[in-house]
């Protein structure tokens, strides 16, 4: 039996110099948000890539999207579907394929035949991709947010998306077998936990403070969407706290589970 791979193209909450945004391909055919794609993959990678798991439509989460479609186009490639929950999809096609931010690939070279298509799920029902299970969990941010539980064979990880203090996400992290990791938001340093809450994120201290409070503290976390500039900054708050369970999550990575 194969293990699941998890390629980790991008995992910063902003894309300055070397550091690209949130973006995890599995099993080289399912991508997990779009904030990088095209500056990794090249045509013949792009090509294996059918469906595309959309978290929230935050430009550092889809913008990858755009090049993906005009390529497929140029390259006369099959189309690919975009996955989310239906407040995330109406997003999408009223603010980025309108035609007014980017050409409206749904309906390009034709409606029949279109670049993207888009498929709904449902919240917190398992919905079988390329023989991945993926089930939705609302989130809390500053627009329509979902994490998700991703398994395949029985295992896999939950990724929290972008999210500040929240419930329901933690309550299924405790209740779902199978778990093997989470990738949670660290997006700011202990000292802006003010910041981080009014914009939808989480500091080192939150996330400490659920995984206390619902009883995963052995659970193993990869931090993720980090500002860059706070960087050095949040691995020595992760190295002070001496919790071994949690490690930040590095670009080009590749998990196995």
């Amino acid at each position: 039996m194969e293990l699941m791979k998890i390629e980790i193209l991008g995992c910063y909450g902003n894309v300055i110099g070397n550091y690209r945004a949130t973006s995890f391909l599995v099993n080289d055919v399912l991508l997990i948000d779009a904030g990088t794609v095209t500056e990794v993959l090249d045509d013949k990678q792009l090509s294996r890539i059918k469906n595309v798991l959309i978290s929230h439509t935050h430009i550092d989460h889809v913008k990858g999207i755009f090049p993906f479609a005009d390529e497929l186009a140029m390259l006369n490639m099959e189309g690919l579907k975009l996955i989310s929950v239906k407040n995330v999809l109406d997003i999408i096609s009223e603010n980025l394929f309108n035609n007014l931010i980017w050409p409206d690939f749904t309906i390009i070279p034709s409606v029949n035949n279109a670049i993207i298509n888009l498929q709904e799920i449902a919240l917190e029902e398992e919905t079988l991709i390329n023989n991945i299970s993926i089930k939705p969990v609302l989130m809390t941010h500053t627009v329509y947010t979902v994490g998700y539980v991703v398994k395949e064979n029985g295992k896999g990880f939950m990724f929290t998306s972008d999210t500040g203090p929240t419930k329901r996400f933690w309550e299924m992290a405790r209740e779902e077998k199978g778990i093997e990791f989470i990738i949670a938001d660290v997006s700011f340093p202990n000292r802006l936990e003010d910041i981080a809450k009014v914009s939808g994120h989480m500091t080192l201290s939150i996330l400490i403070e659920h995984l206390d409070r619902f009883g995963l503290n052995n659970m193993p976390v990869y931090i993720n969407h980090i500002k860059p500039i706070f960087l050095n900054e949040i691995l020595n708050e992760l190295k002070i706290s001496d919790r071994i369970n949690i490690k930040p999550l590095e670009q080009g990575a590749i998990l196995q589970l």
